[in-house]
């Protein structure tokens, strides 16, 4: 409730009340063109006094207890509503003394101000009540929106910097074991693996990065796995050149591939090729692919799909991951729905993926336009 549409909100509710009130006066016994201006000079008054009380509570009661600051808006609107009757009443007596009205007797002064203030501040006490009790769940949804929102930037920070422990010890064993007999290629493999451990603490204000770049990681971490693996692993990239500057979930090629050699190529004792293919799709989404050979041993359990997928990939970081982190940054009201699933047959893992075609917003509606996208 601190956007600047506070203003509109304010002049559209007050305005509401307004209208209710006089046209219940003019309903039940007609309405004077003074009267108007009482009325405005009544709601006018106390929907300035609600201005003070937001002021008051985001200055010193916003972080209090709700408690604390349901007693301040009753006590607020108390006041209020005594702020505005007051001023009806010195609008009236001053229409009174300047004769624009009816001059008032002396000796009905104050059976006129008893009737006039108690009168119209139950109503405009019943109208504070009202403004602070919509401004209050308005206030709470908000902090309750934001506070989802942190969470799940925070969720989302911390899936996509998971890097498989077991890599990275690994790693630095192979490349321990190569230091004497290949210093310079030791020194290359540290230097790539600095390069993948720098990417994934890298603050991303959306966490996505261009596909190019998730790609360059990618082959890096390649060429770190093929310190074990050697011949036993080959590696094939196929990208539509339209999808190189597309936005992509940080790591998540980078996990899909893991998993391929971990638990496919790594299982196989002359390994195989993981063979990745991205591409754009008729309704404008990014389509990824990637496949790898896996032990017969997987592969045989026809019509077991959910569960292959589950040995697979060991219900790990991967499938679990890769899920959250789409969830969390495509919402459901997208035009394209992600899509994450993995399909294992004939001695073959197919790992498929869906997501929103997206662009830096650097990258403009005509650029676009020339890659043929639309």
């Amino acid at each position: 409730m601190q956007s600047s549409y506070f203003h509109y909100y304010q002049c559209v509710a007050w305005l509401a009340v307004f209208i209710v009130i006089t046209t219940t006066i003019h309903l039940s016994r007609g309405l004077t063109e003074y009267e108007l201006y009482f009325a405005a000079a009544l709601i006018g008054s106390t929907a300035l006094y609600s201005y003070f009380i937001r002021y008051l509570f985001l200055r010193f009661m916003s972080h209090r207890a709700v408690l604390l600051q349901v007693v301040y808006f009753i006590f607020q609107s108390i006041l209020g509503a005594a702020f505005g009757s007051f001023m009806l009443i010195l609008c009236i007596l001053a229409f009174s003394y300047f004769q624009l009205i009816p001059h008032i007797p002396s000796d009905s002064v104050m059976f006129a101000v008893n009737t006039l203030f108690w009168g119209n501040w139950y109503n405009m006490f019943s109208a504070l009540v009202l403004w602070s009790s919509a401004y209050l769940v308005l206030i709470k949804a908000r902090q309750l929106y934001a506070a989802k929102e942190a969470l799940a930037s925070s969720r989302l920070e911390a899936l996509s910097q998971q890097l498989n422990p077991h890599f990275l010890f690994n790693t630095l064993n192979n490349i321990r074991a190569r230091i004497l007999e290949e210093p310079q290629k030791a020194r290359d493999s540290l230097a790539q693996l600095a390069d993948m451990l720098r990417y994934t603490l890298e603050q991303h204000k959306d966490s996505k990065v261009i596909l190019k770049k998730e790609l360059a990681v990618v082959e890096q971490f390649i060429a770190l796995c093929k310190i074990q693996f050697e011949e036993r692993l080959n590696f094939e990239a196929q990208v539509d050149k339209r999808a190189e500057n597309a936005l992509i979930p940080r790591m998540v090629l980078q996990l899909c591939v893991e998993n391929a050699i971990k638990h496919g190529i790594s299982k196989l004792k002359k390994g195989g090729k993981v063979a990745l293919t991205v591409g754009i799709e008729a309704d404008n989404a990014l389509s990824v692919q990637i496949t790898n050979p896996v032990n017969e041993a997987i592969s045989a359990k026809p019509d077991r799909q959910n569960d292959n997928a589950s040995e697979y990939l060991n219900a790990g970081v991967g499938l679990k991951n890769i899920r959250q982190r789409l969830t969390l940054l495509y919402p459901e009201n997208s035009e394209v729905k992600p899509f994450f699933a993995l399909n294992i047959a004939d001695n073959l893992a197919t790992t498929r993926m869906k997501i929103p075609l997206q662009y830096l917003e650097s990258e403009t509606e005509s650029q676009v336009k020339e890659k043929g996208l639309v």
